[in-house]
């Protein structure tokens, strides 16, 4: 382990021990879906698996061999369970304590029991039916396949028409935190974010209170160049009332740079200061399988993830990243250990499958200094 990360460790516990875990609030939207995840199956042996795609560049060269050729691919069930950005990283920050207003599409005349499995914390408004997706997962990556369906149907009038332009109001009013995420998935997000901007937060939020808007624009790679310039230039509006936070992981980050007219640079640090004076947000992270990137216009952090070589789950290891991440905004943690916090979450769910509890977090960290040590004692 690094040692700065082994240093900021105990005031990060000591961080988290005192937060008051009542005192954290937010409003989240507005996706939901169903997600089941497959291991691939490569070979069996006497009608038994004994092994599966562990590299998704294995599967790739098998299907190319196949070009002009048909097969017939067996898929293991892993798990079918709550999906989407918004609900894993609301289901993450509740774990965590935080009270969240979940808005997504989590059925329709009723919310499906699937969702009720989500964090007690969390309380849920319904705005359109789900979707499913699959998700194969390998050790290293994951391919998520799904029909957006409702996500086509859903604009802002829709969710306007559902809820009530002022029970909207109120569930945005006074939070810490407002999150709007998986901006790529649903055809009409600009248009809903404009909504809020022009409907709703000149009546309820002082221009300049500076909570928290924090934002995961998702894989956009079927976004058009037009439309990721047009949804950074609403992000840059939520600056007059919010301070602004964009997360990013590679992929999703090369795109934009190149939506952007971002060129390449040499080192990360160029890179994300470069793409940080093109985005109109006041923090830029960028999260990556063994590191994570953050800069605010003044600092530069770089910091190491708690890598896991046999994960347990990948799919939402991003959103539990950007929950950890707001957590340790919202209890004033700086930049430093806020990536340590968002390493830590989105750690512990990858090897383990659950999202943290603030104690389970807390034990987390405490593992990684007892082991650190004793690595450097042998």
């Amino acid at each position: 382990m690094n040692k700065r990360i082994f240093d900021a460790i105990p005031d990060i516990v000591f961080q988290i021990g005192r937060n008051n875990k009542t005192d954290q609030n937010a409003f989240m939207g507005f996706d939901a879906c169903i997600d089941t995840i497959f291991r691939i199956v490569r070979e069996k042996k006497d009608n038994e698996v004994s092994g599966y795609f562990n590299d998704s560049s294995q599967f790739g060269e098998f299907l190319i061999n196949l070009n002009n050729k048909s097969c017939g691919v067996e898929l293991q069930t892993k798990l079918s369970k709550i999906g989407g950005n918004m609900v894993i990283t609301g289901n993450a920050l509740g774990n965590l304590g935080v009270s969240v207003e979940c808005v997504g599409t989590f059925g329709l005349p009723d919310i499906l029991p699937v969702f009720h499995t989500m964090s007690a914390n969390c309380t849920l408004h319904t705005i359109a039916d789900t979707i499913s997706s699959t998700a194969l997962e390998f050790d290293n990556s994951k391919v998520i396949m799904f029909d957006p369906g409702p996500y086509n149907n859903l604009t802002w009038e829709v969710i306007k028409n559902l809820l009530g332009i002022e029970k909207i109001k109120k569930l945005i009013s006074g939070k810490q935190l407002i999150s709007f995420l998986n901006w790529s998935e649903i055809d009409n997000s600009s248009q809903i974010w404009e909504g809020v901007l022009n409907e709703i937060l000149p009546s309820i939020i002082p221009r300049g209170t500076k909570t928290f808007f924090f934002t995961d624009f998702s894989d956009c790679s079927r976004r058009s160049k037009k439309d990721i310039q047009f949804a950074i230039r609403l992000l840059g509006r939520f600056r007059e009332y919010f301070k602004t936070i964009i997360s990013l992981n590679q992929n999703e980050s090369d795109l934009i740079s190149k939506a952007l007219g971002v060129p390449e640079y040499k080192s990360d640090e160029e890179f994300v200061k470069a793409l940080f004076g093109a985005i109109n947000t006041d923090v830029l992270v960028i999260h990556r399988t063994k590191d994570a990137l953050a800069y605010d216009g003044t600092v530069y952090e770089k910091c190491d993830t708690f890598f896991c070589k046999e994960p347990t789950i990948l799919t939402g290891g991003g959103d539990n990243f950007n929950a950890g991440f707001c957590f340790a905004q919202l209890i004033g943690l700086d930049i430093f250990q806020s990536l340590i916090v968002s390493n830590s979450v989105s750690g512990y769910y990858v090897k383990t499958g659950i999202s943290p509890d603030a104690d389970s977090l807390v034990v987390f960290l405490g593992n990684k200094i007892r082991r650190n040590a004793q690595d450097h004692q042998a």
